[in-house]
């Protein structure tokens, strides 16, 4: 019954990408279109609470900020609902938070309200520097991609055409001052954070784990919590829950949480670890840089766009091919951090407090949510809007 309906869900989508693709192609007098610049429609599935939704959100708050006429379009009534239709601006330019293989479904719903449109651009997010090989190309569809970071935008132009501009994030929340750490008061903790959704093996916690251990294989006054989204009936997080269960100093954290829990755990921490094989943009430390702490985190992928030297601990990195035991991206070439080099890094931080300040202090400075929202204005004014 399940292979029966794994099929028929196949058939289905194969047909209607067929139809909504001619049917959601662009016109040459919509090319040509130029008035459509009033209205910012930030199209999503703004029911589910993911990090598609948390970009679009941030998206639509720095808009609104520089003064642009911002609306939010919710298709998730309409995404599994092929004959229901939404009401948008018929001018305009609209965004589509979403990844390249969901365009169509989230622009049907919006089908007749697109026939008069102006600009359709795709915020599409990518973590390789392979292009995504099953992603469509439906360069007649949009005018153009935004995406995160010039890594994201580099593995994508291998694969598109149309104009690909970076149009990184914007946040707000911003600790009024970077986190101390108390040595001999409380216990230095360290955080990672990985969610198996996105690859286990690609956000590489057992990296910082490998880092921890070697940095403190005695010392008892440090700690390493890793935020771990998944369930341990998958064998690849089972096998690493257990790995880490003999050292009582490393605690898993495996329940969902609120984005204040979030937020708090996070305020807890005194330094953000993630030794990531790849990233697209690397929310989390910037989360974590904006919330005052201290920042170690692989010198390679799209993190880079906003790290330095000067304001963050980057670990050196070599690239090696393997195969991705996620199941997410198969065979690919990613980074293989140096854990040698991170664990005299955490060492550090412990043993020179002053250390661990000053870097928290430069990330947190060169976060700030002013800073942000000005490269921001400048990218989308590079892209045209």
């Amino acid at each position: 019954m399940q292979k029966i309906r794994y099929v028929a869900k196949n058939i289905y989508y194969f047909f209607f990408a067929k139809i909504a693709h001619a049917a959601l192609r662009k016109s040459k007098a919509q090319n040509e279109n130029t008035h459509g610049k009033k209205t910012i429609s930030i199209v999503c599935r703004f029911g589910v609470q993911n990090g598609l939704t948390n970009g679009a959100n941030y998206h639509m708050r720095a808009l609104k900020r520089l003064g642009y006429d911002v609306r939010p379009v919710d298709i998730t009534s309409a995404i599994k609902n092929p004959l229901k239709k939404i009401e948008g601006s018929k001018e305009g330019v609209y965004i589509f938070h979403c990844a390249a293989p969901q365009f169509l479904q989230q622009a049907w719903p919006l089908r007749e309200s697109l026939k008069e449109s102006g600009k359709r651009i795709g915020y599409f997010a990518w973590e390789l520097p392979e292009p995504p090989v099953n992603w469509p190309v439906y360069d007649d569809v949009w005018d153009e991609i935004w995406t995160t970071s010039s890594f994201s935008a580099q593995g994508l132009g291998r694969l598109y055409k149309c104009p690909i501009h970076v149009v990184p994030h914007v946040m707000e929340k911003y600790s009024p001052a970077p986190r101390v750490w108390k040595k001999g008061q409380e216990s230095l903790t360290f955080l990672t954070m990985a969610d198996a959704r996105s690859g286990l093996t690609r956000k590489n916690p057992a990296a910082a784990v490998d880092a921890f251990q070697k940095a403190f294989p005695t010392k008892q006054d440090v700690s390493l919590i890793i935020k771990l989204q998944g369930s341990t009936d998958i064998p690849e997080i089972k096998a690493f829950v257990e790995s880490v269960t003999k050292d009582p100093r490393i605690k898993i954290l495996m329940k969902t949480l609120s984005r204040e829990e979030v937020d708090n755990l996070v305020a807890s921490s005194h330094v953000f670890i993630s030794l990531h094989r790849a990233e697209g943009f690397g929310l989390p430390l910037l989360e974590a840089r904006m919330a005052g702490l201290a920042t170690i985190a692989t010198a390679w992928s799209g993190n880079m766009d906003f790290m330095n030297k000067n304001d963050s601990v980057l670990v050196p990195a070599r690239l090696v091919e393997m195969f991705d035991e996620s199941g997410v991206y198969g065979t690919v070439t990613w980074a293989d951090p140096d854990t040698n080099f991170a664990a005299r890094a955490m060492r550090r931080m412990y043993e020179e407090p002053d250390t661990l300040a000053a870097i928290a202090r430069s990330g947190w400075q060169a976060s700030s949510p002013e800073r942000q929202l000005q490269e921001y204005e400048i990218a989308i004014k590079k892209a045209g809007l």
